[in-house]
């Protein structure tokens, strides 16, 4: 990938990116601990996390790998 098509690939996400409600069952032995990327609500057992992204599969994505990173 160029120069050009990076740039072009940030322009689209940038006009393109909307926030997602990502809801979700809070996973066992999940702790916050540092900076949390998004909006969290947790609620009993659910999750309710506000993500940005350019679409709602990316965003459960994104949501999904945070929740699973052990760092």
């Amino acid at each position: 990938m160029n120069s050009v098509d990076m740039a072009n690939n940030l322009i689209f996400r940038a006009r393109h990116l909307q926030e997602f409600t990502v809801i979700t069952e809070v996973p066992n032995g999940v702790e916050f601990n540092g900076v949390v990327p998004f909006d969290i609500t947790i609620r009993g057992t659910t999750l309710e996390a506000q993500v940005w992204a350019v679409d709602f599969d990316e965003a459960v994505h994104r949501l999904n790998e945070f929740l699973q990173n052990d760092d």
